[in-house]
C-alpha cells in the first residue's frame, strides 16, 4: 500500500502542484484547504504524513500542529510544516511545538521528497512493531515507559585529530554532544558501557571519510538503529536530499544555529525513545508468550523447540540431558487445601528448582505439576548430579501456604534421560526423536513414583 500524506494548504496551486510531485513519487493524496478540515481528515484517516501550510484561513498551521500533537489518534503522525515566512522565530517555534521539519517556500521538491521518505522510514518502523503486538501495543500504550535508563549521550563523530584538540571542533558548538569521538573507534566501541543515543557527524569527518559513512554507519547492527545528524560545511556541493536517503536523520549546513539543532536533536531523540519503547514492549511480548504465565518458567512450546534444536546440533556430536520432574502427591495439596494453595506450591517449586540450575539450561513447567529440565551438554553423572539438588531443594524445607498459613512437606519424583549426539538414530523424524527422549524420562520418573517417591531414577532403573 502506497504511503497517505495528508497536503493542508489554502492555495489551490499548491496543493494541486503537490498533488502532482507526490504522486508521480507514487503518494497517495488527501487534500484540504482549512485548519478545520485538515483535523478532520487527520482524525479520519490516520495518514503516514501531514503536510501543513503555515497560512491558513481559519487558524494557523503552528495551532494545527499543537492540537496534532495533542490528539492520541494523531500525536506520532510526522508533520512539515511548511511556509513562506523564513524567518528564525517562525521556524523554531514550529519546531518547539512539535513539527518534525520546517520548510520554506517555495519548495524544494528533491529535498521534500527526501525529507518524506526519512519520516515515513520512522513510521513503518514504528508499524512493524506495533502490527508484530498484542492490541495494547498497537494502541500505544507502550509509551508509558520512554525514558532511557540514564542520561542520554550525544556523541560527536569527528576525525582522529579533532578528538585529541585541546578545543571543542570549532564548528560545532560543545553544548551540543556529550562526548566526541573517531570513527575508527565507534566502530570498535562495543566494549562501551553506554553506547551513545544519537551521533552527530562533523564536517571533518563527513569531509574525511565521504558520504558512505552514513550508509556504512546504517549497516552495522551497533549503529543502524542510532539517529544520525550529518554537520555539512556551507560550500560543499554534496546535496542534503542525497545524505537523507543514504539514512541520515537530519543534515545542516554551517554556520549551525544551536538553538535549532537543539530542537532538532530533542525531537530525534525522542523519536528514538519511542522506537526503543515498543522494541522493549513487542521483546517483553514475545517472551511472555513463550512463559507460562503462573511459575514465569519457560512454557512447554519453548521447551520442544529448544529440545528441536539441541537435537539439530547434536548431530555434530554435542549431547545432552533432559529432567523430567513431578511433584509427588500433588492432587492432595490441591483437594486438601484448595487451587490456590497448589499453585503457591508450584510456584515455590519453581523459585527451588531455578536456584540449583546453569544460565545455559532451561527449565519450562512441561503441564500441571510437571517441569522440564534441558541440559544442554550433561552427561548422565552430571544429570544424576543435578536431580539429586533439585529434589533435596524441594524436599529440605517445608512449603509455606498463605490460604490457611500452613506449611506442608512436598517432594518430586524425577527421571533422567540422555541424548549422547551421534549414537542416536539419526534417521529418525525430529518430532519422533524429541518424542522418544521424553518418553524415555517419563518412564524412570515412573519408575521414581514405583518405588517409593522422592527420589531420582534412570532408564537403567526402569529397564531392572
Amino acid at each position: 500500500m502506497p504511503g497517505q500524506i495528508l497536503v493542508v494548504d489554502d492555495q489551490l496551486l499548491c496543493r494541486m502542484i503537490l498533488r502532482a510531485g507526490l504522486g508521480s513519487a507514487c503518494y497517495d493524496t488527501i487534500l484540504a484547504s482549512t485548519a478545520t478540515e485538515g483535523l478532520a481528515l487527520a482524525c479520519e484517516h490516520l495518514p503516514d504524513l501531514i503536510l501543513l501550510d503555515y497560512n491558513l484561513p481559519d487558524g494557523d498551521g503552528m495551532d494545527v500542529c499543537a492540537k496534532l500533537r495533542a490528539n492520541p489518534k494523531t500525536r506520532n503522525i510526522p508533520i512539515i510544516l511548511v511556509s513562506a515566512d523564513q524567518s528564525r522565530a517562525t521556524r523554531l517555534r514550529a519546531l518547539e511545538i512539535g513539527a518534525d521539519d520546517f520548510l520554506c517556500k517555495p519548495i524544494d521538491e528533491a529535498h521534500l521528497l527526501s525529507r518524506i521518505r526519512v519520516l515515513l522510514r520512522h513510521s513503518a518502523i514504528e508499524r512493524e512493531y506495533q502490527a508484530h503486538g498484542t492490541s495494547g501495543l498497537r494502541m500505544g500504550l507502550a509509551e508509558a515507559g520512554t525514558d532511557f535508563a540514564g542520561p542520554t549521550r550525544v556523541t560527536l563523530v569527528c576525525t582522529q585529530a579533532e578528538t585529541h584538540a585541546q578545543n571543542p571542533v570549532a564548528s560545532v558548538d560543545a553544548s551540543l554532544y556529550d562526548m566526541r569521538l573517531a570513527l575508527p573507534d565507534l566502530l570498535g566501541a562495543a566494549a562501551q558501557a553506554r553506547k551513545p543515543d544519537l551521533l552527530i557527524l562533523s564536517p571533518g569527518c563527513m569531509d574525511q571519510n565521504g558520504v558512505n559513512v552514513i550508509a556504512d554507519l546504517r549497516a552495522r547492527h551497533a549503529t543502524r538503529q542510532l539517529p544520525i545528524a550529518a554537520v555539512l560545511p556551507r560550500e560543499t556541493p554534496t546535496a542534503c536530499a542525497m545524505l537523507l536517503d543514504l539514512g541520515a536523520d537530519d543534515v545542516l549546513r554551517l554556520p549551525l544555529d544551536v538553538a535549532e539543532f537543539r530542537l532538532r536533536i530533542a525531537a530525534m531523540l525522542r523519536r528514538k525513545k519511542r522506537h526503543d519503547a515498543l522494541r522493549r514492549a513487542l521483546g517483553t511480548e514475545l517472551d511472555m508468550a513463550l512463559r507460562d504465565s503462573m511459575t514465569g518458567l519457560f512454557n512447554r512450546r519453548h521447551a520442544m523447540a529448544h529440545l528441536s534444536a539441541l537435537l539439530g546440533e547434536a548431530r555434530g556430536g554435542a549431547g545432552f540431558s533432559i529432567l523430567l520432574i513431578d511433584m509427588d502427591n500433588f492432587k492432595r495439596v490441591n483437594d486438601s487445601f484448595g487451587h490456590v494453595a497448589g499453585d503457591d506450591v508450584l510456584i515455590e517449586a519453581a523459585a527451588r528448582m531455578a536456584s540449583v540450575t546453569r544460565p545455559q539450561d532451561v527449565l519450562a513447567r512441561f503441564g500441571g505439576e510437571e517441569f522440564l529440565l534441558v541440559l544442554p551438554e550433561a552427561d548422565m553423572v552430571q544429570a544424576i548430579l543435578r536431580a539429586e539438588a533439585i529434589r533435596r531443594q524441594i524436599e529440605d524445607r517445608p512449603f509455606q501456604v498463605k490460604t490457611g498459613e500452613v506449611t506442608l512437606p512436598v517432594t518430586a519424583s524425577i527421571g533422567v534421560a540422555v541424548h549422547l549426539g551421534e549414537s542416536q538414530d539419526p534417521a529418525l523424524p525430529l518430532p519422533e526423536q524429541i518424542r522418544e527422549i521424553i518418553d524415555r524420562a517419563d518412564q524412570a520418573m515412573r519408575m521414581a513414583k514405583a518405588t517409593g517417591r522422592n527420589r531420582v531414577s534412570t532408564m537403567d532403573d526402569a529397564e531392572v
